[in-house]
């Protein structure tokens, strides 16, 4: 169990099923570390995870929930294309407390943080998805 878990919610978790419907739909592969995230933690209410990354402060507040809820992936990801908002090569994984979201992109596998009042400066975090949840889980040592 990663220690950055507060709450377990058992009912928005997912099945295997609705993550190829979503991978499908998006024309993605999730990675394995993701996949296994959301079969086991989907919707789950997490601790504040706060880390440094080049001298600046940075805090992830929520995981992006594959299905069911308010702000769910599909939510994130048809909004922020029918805006033009985003590139389609962009995933949302996580958001700030501010509402600033996270995004992995699907090709160089990179993690950026895009603040929705600077979308053209997007802030590097990290260089995979496997790295980003080790950051976050070591936040929580004390």
């Amino acid at each position: 169990m990663y220690k950055f878990i507060e709450k377990r919610m058992k009912e928005f978790h997912v099945d295997e099923k609705e993550i190829q419907e979503i991978e499908n739909k998006y024309h993605i592969i999730f990675p394995e570390i993701l996949k296994k995230f959301y079969l086991e933690y989907n919707g789950d209410t997490i601790k504040l995870c706060s880390f440094v990354i080049d001298g600046y402060q940075y805090s992830i507040a929520k995981i992006v929930q594959l299905k069911y809820g308010t702000c769910t992936f599909e939510y994130i990801v048809d909004n922020d294309r029918e805006d033009g908002i985003m590139n389609k090569n962009l995933m949302p994984i996580a958001r700030n407390e501010g509402g600033d979201y996270y995004y992995w992109d699907i090709k160089s596998q990179n993690v950026f943080l895009y603040y929705c009042d600077d979308i053209e400066n997007p802030i590097y975090i990290c260089n995979n998805l496997e790295e980003l949840f080790q950051i976050i889980d070591n936040s929580q040592q004390a």
